[in-house]
């Protein structure tokens, strides 16, 4: 497994996240028909049709690769974890 961080709404910091050693997940590709792994879910897809993670980060603060559905989740916890703070 490989561990990355993932923001947390509820607790407001970063808690460890693995992830397969098999999955190819990404930053940045100048290849848009790359096929990257989604940083959530894992579903195999070209980088030029991701989203960036809202949660999935890097040390820097980056975020990582995503597909649309689990994009469309994250946006959904951050509105309901924000709104009851």
């Amino acid at each position: 497994m490989k561990t990355f961080q993932k923001w947390d709404y509820k607790t407001k910091t970063y808690l460890p996240y693995d992830i397969p050693n098999d999955w190819d997940i990404c930053l940045y590709s100048e290849d848009m028909d790359k096929i990257i792994n989604c940083a959530e879910c894992g579903k195999e897809f070209n980088f030029g049709s991701c989203f960036t993670s809202r949660t999935i980060h890097s040390n820097f603060g980056f975020g990582y690769a995503v597909c649309k559905e689990c994009y469309d989740k994250e946006i959904k916890t951050e509105k309901n974890d924000t709104t009851t703070s």
